[in-house]
């Protein structure tokens, strides 16, 4: 359906003297060892903003303010420098089949205005006397706020999920694996379909428009045979709802079980995203039928999660001033004044690095085929991942991390009978290294 675009840093000679620099204005913030950072889209400038680990969903707006989440929350709201601004406290949810999310948000996007902030709750529902289902659902607040926009402003988006803006008062966003258009009315589910995954034959995921709206890039797919497809839209999503359905007009080479998070450059002419390689950038000499590329490179090998707005990247990370307290011990002669404050303050300390790991949708093929699991180490050493279901064990395989970073860990393939048993089922991913565990239970998909 998609013709394939190569994603090389070797390209003809023509294509670099053709393609427009990246604007050095520009920013990339993103994830790297649990942590947020902020760079430019070309690596040369990288500032790593906050500490602790487990950090997630970063965003910024179009004047460099950053929103991201650390643990399940509340949503931090920072400076672009890492300096705090506020806490938004987000509340529990009604889910779609009766149940209750938890106040845990993720998928932060930043409006490029600034004024409001779209999140989603993913969870495992489990109601009394009903069948555990995988939940979704996008809610908006103001930015300028401490607890969040009651959610009956602007609606509970069940079963939506993966919120981007497409202008100040409109987002798309997966649903059902379609690509829906929502306008911020009132009331629950009041987007609008826009590109349907069953006409093209497989599911969409993480869509994103251009700035220009002109183009779109989503996931598309499961699994290893998961891809990034970038399409051409036919009239404005901005203005339409919906407009017509985007002609497909190329693809990322190869199936990546890690591919998403797609993020467009502010001219519209790179996009960023998260692979095997990391977080890698890729822009393009022309958007046709099969796709020019001026250039491909990777911002970090570690990344995820990247989101690309207009301000400058940071300079250097926000320090706060040390303030040394006036001296209650009697002072001979006469009166030397109250003290002052020193100007700076030593470096905020480094603080513990959380074990992370991402993976693919888990799906009955992804399991029959190995589910990779991309781990991220804060040190050198063995790193074990273990697949379990109801306490039974399934699959586990380890690696040796060489150093701190990322290393990629393939289970083992379960048998056809095994893998479609799962189907519909619960199962636990537990990761170990650095002697720290971490886990998460998803639901496997038919």
């Amino acid at each position: 359906m998609f013709r394939p675009i190569a994603r090389t840093v070797a390209v003809a000679a023509a294509y670099l003297l053709a393609a427009p620099a990246v604007a050095s204005a520009d920013s990339i913030v993103y994830i790297d060892h649990g942590n947020v950072w902020s760079a430019s889209p070309d690596g040369a400038r990288k500032v790593q903003l906050t500490d602790g680990g487990s950090w997630h969903s970063p965003t910024q707006a179009d004047d460099g303010t950053i929103a991201a989440v650390q643990g399940t929350g509340p949503i931090q709201v920072m400076a672009r420098d890492g300096r705090p601004i506020r806490t938004i406290a987000t509340q529990p949810a009604r889910t779609g089949n009766g149940g209750t999310f938890a106040a845990r948000p993720m998928e932060l996007a930043f409006s490029p205005d600034g004024t409001k902030i779209a999140y989603a709750y993913v969870a495992m529902s489990c109601p009394p006397g009903s069948t555990c289902t995988d939940q979704q659902s996008v809610f908006y607040t103001r930015a300028d706020v401490t607890e969040a926009t009651p959610q009956n402003v602007w609606g509970n988006q069940f079963g939506a999920a993966a919120p981007e803006w497409i202008s100040d008062d409109r987002t798309v966003v997966e649903s059902a694996s379609h690509v829906d258009i929502d306008p911020l009315g009132g009331g629950d589910y009041s987007y609008t379909l826009w590109i349907n995954s069953e006409s093209a034959g497989n599911d969409f995921g993480d869509p994103d428009v251009s700035p220009d709206g002109k183009r779109v890039a989503a996931t598309f797919g499961y699994g290893p045979s998961k891809i990034l497809a970038f399409m051409a839209t036919n009239g404005d999503p901005r203005s339409a709802l919906p407009p017509a359905k985007p002609t497909a007009v190329c693809n990322t080479e190869g199936g990546d079980e890690l591919a998403g998070d797609p993020s467009w450059s502010p001219d519209s002419g790179s996009v960023a995203f998260q692979d095997k390689e990391g977080i890698s950038v890729v822009r393009f000499s022309e958007f046709g039928p099969g796709c020019g590329v001026a250039s491909a490179t990777t911002l970090t090998p570690t990344g995820t999660s990247p989101d690309w707005g207009p301000a400058d990247p940071a300079t250097a990370r926000y320090t706060p001033p040390v303030i040394t307290p006036p001296s209650t011990e009697p002072k001979p002669g006469p009166d030397p004044g109250p003290p002052t404050a020193p100007v700076g303050g030593p470096e905020r300390p480094a603080g513990g690095a959380a074990v992370t790991f991402s993976f693919g949708r888990a799906t009955v093929a992804s399991l029959r085929g190995g589910l990779t699991v991309k781990v991220t180490t804060p040190k050198a050493g063995k790193v074990t991942v273990t697949l379990t279901q109801g306490g039974r064990r399934l699959a586990t395989r380890s690696a040796i991390a060489k150093k701190a970073g990322a290393v990629a860990v393939r289970l083992p393939k379960l048998g056809a009978t095994k893998a479609r048993a799962l189907g519909g089922k619960s199962v636990k991913v537990t990761v170990t290294a650095a002697g720290r565990s971490s886990s998460r239970t998803v639901k496997v998909r038919r």
